[in-house]
């Protein structure tokens, strides 16, 4: 296949991509706002943390199940690119691998109706193997979608896309978090959450049928055959080669993990500072929820005009306020200003983050290979972010958490700015 046919088969592809922006928006905005009704239900931090309390009592293997679903649903993301990179079309494979991720909670479902209050021992195993399987299905799911999005909006679309969808999808999401209150009440512990994982699997399935009507065509690609030791090698070279791509990567590192490790004790923080009741916690909830809602409509218009490395710029100089004010700590007024700022400079990389990602890769077909790379590479970053934290706070203390984690954020900053270029 010459460069020109393959240009040829991109210019087709646009055409056909604004031809059914208008429907393919509509049914991906509804799946999206189905599914984040379902995902609301399920906080990992909160609700499944809270859950399986009751059967483990150990903070490590507590904390482990949620290290172990952030590493799955990231890392193994390296493990499809080459698949994604061969297939001429999404949308049949991005089925069957979110299918197997929704299964999961049906799965967790029956474990928790047979087997938690038969057999604890055998329930947990299952429980946290299950969950990890959720996370794995869940990383060949999102990278999969995320490519047919990159396929069916075009990169003029995709800023102001990303931002409606994320902005209706917090709405839905804080809606899902009230359903959950009241299906928790419905049946005694532990088969009421027996019933919202069920519940949160049927409204699942229903976001994965709308977003089987979403239109796509085919494109024909190179079919060449290369053997995974290769492929995994060429993929690295993409760091040594593709300089702008690697710093892009390290602002993430220091921007989007080391500079964030404050955030994940802002609730500790304020019971340990302010002694605060599960009442602030709820509005605390409810204020980071709305916030990233705002944050999402805010980043898509000014990413639409300005570009999506604008939105993360100024989304690193939004979190250091937010790393002082949680630093800070005296009123509950700071703690909630925080949280509001915390989360509108987190929508930002929520929405444009991968997206940034994306635009790096010059060649459209290597797309898979840098999504599936820097999410193999920050995988592990963001899922050991609390326990490197936990492990600053105790040997160094806190004074010493905030001093790196600001420094991370302005040295990160001045690599997006400075080296990290965006045509």
């Amino acid at each position: 296949m010459t460069s020109e046919d393959q240009e040829r088969e991109f210019k087709r592809l646009e055409v056909f991509a604004y031809k059914n922006l208008k429907k393919n928006s509509i049914i991906s905005i509804a799946d999206g706002a189905i599914f984040a009704i379902g995902s609301g239900m399920l906080p990992v931090s909160t609700v499944i943390v809270y859950f399986i309390s009751h059967y483990v009592h150990s903070n490590t293997l507590i904390g482990l199940l949620t290290t172990l679903n952030v590493l799955l649903s990231n890392s193994p993301q390296i493990l499809v690119a080459k698949k994604l990179e061969m297939l001429d079309s999404y949308k049949e494979y991005f089925i069957k691998v979110a299918l197997l991720m929704r299964l999961m909670w049906f799965l967790l479902a029956i474990d928790v109706f047979v087997f938690a209050t038969t057999n604890e021992l055998l329930f947990v195993i299952l429980f946290y193997l299950i969950f990890s399987l959720q996370g794995f299905f869940a990383s060949f799911a999102n990278i999969t979608w995320f490519n047919l999005i990159l396929k069916l909006v075009p990169e003029r679309q995709r800023s102001k896309f990303f931002g409606i969808r994320s902005s209706i999808g917090g709405l839905c999401e804080t809606f899902g978090a009230f359903l959950m209150g009241r299906i928790l009440r419905l049946l005694h512990f532990p088969y009421n959450y027996g019933l919202l994982f069920l519940i949160s699997f049927l409204i699942m399935m229903i976001s994965l049928y709308i977003a089987s009507m979403m239109i796509e065509m085919s494109i024909k690609k190179p079919k060449k055959e290369v053997d995974n030791k290769h492929y995994f090698r060429n993929m690295f070279l993409i760091l040594k080669e593709d300089r702008n791509f690697t710093y892009y990567l390290l602002s993430v590192l220091f921007i989007g993990a080391l500079g964030k490790m404050p955030f994940g004790f802002q609730t500790i923080f304020a019971k340990n500072s302010l002694s605060i009741s599960t009442q602030h916690v709820a509005i605390a909830t409810t204020i980071l929820l709305f916030s990233q809602t705002i944050g999402y409509m805010l980043w898509g218009i000014i990413g639409s005009k300005y570009g999506f490395k604008s939105t993360l710029l100024i989304s690193a100089l939004m979190f250091l306020p937010a790393i002082y004010f949680t630093y800070l700590m005296s009123s509950i007024s700071v703690y909630y200003l925080s949280v509001a700022l915390f989360g509108i400079a987190q929508s930002a990389r929520n929405v444009n983050e991968s997206n940034m990602a994306a635009k790096l890769c010059k060649d459209p077909l290597k797309q898979p290979s840098y999504i599936g790379l820097r999410n193999f590479l920050m995988g592990p970053f963001f899922a050991f972010n609390s326990i490197i934290a936990g492990g600053i706070i105790d040997t160094l203390g806190k004074n010493i958490l905030f001093l790196i984690s600001f420094s991370c954020m302005v040295l990160g900053f001045f690599i997006l700015c400075f080296l990290v270029r965006e045509d």
